[in-house]
């Protein structure tokens, strides 16, 4: 990223992103293990972690590119990124299906549960990815370039 500045802001919100999806599949997991059905608490964790491990891929991919001065690298790396991320969702709830006895309501729900996070965040604009500059336009402030 071209600004350093919005670098370190796009790394925190991603680190944001993916501490509220801990914080949420966390709190499923305790809550389905308090009420007594430990295979499904297991299952919620698998899922949530499926989620976040390739959220928190994609991400840390796509900082990896400056989208300011190189636009075309910024959108190649993202639909490599995106592919990415599929394949490794599908692989690693392949890998859990085979390795774990999951059950696959709760595993589903664990990874649906990530997901709240992401639109938690486009509900709220991101407010932690604040700049100091006085802006009328939300996204300009945001987003600066």
């Amino acid at each position: 990223m071209g600004n350093s500045r919005t670098f370190q802001k796009a790394r925190i919100a991603v680190l944001c992103l993916a501490g509220g999806q801990l914080l949420l599949t966390l709190l499923l997991t305790a809550t389905a293990w308090l009420t007594g059905y430990d295979n499904a608490a297991l299952s919620v964790f698998v899922g949530g972690s499926i989620g976040m491990i390739a959220g928190l891929y994609q991400a840390l991919r796509l900082l990896q590119v400056d989208s300011a001065g190189a636009p075309e690298a910024f959108l190649r790396g993202l639909w490599v990124s995106e592919a990415v991320k599929i394949l490794l969702t599908v692989a690693m709830f392949v890998l859990a299906i085979r390795v774990s006895k999951i059950e696959m309501v709760p595993t589903i729900v664990g990874y649906a549960v990530t997901y709240i996070v992401y639109w938690i965040a486009l509900g709220t604009r991101y407010p932690w990815i604040e700049t100091d500059m006085p802006v009328a336009n939300l996204r300009d402030r945001n987003w600066p370039d």
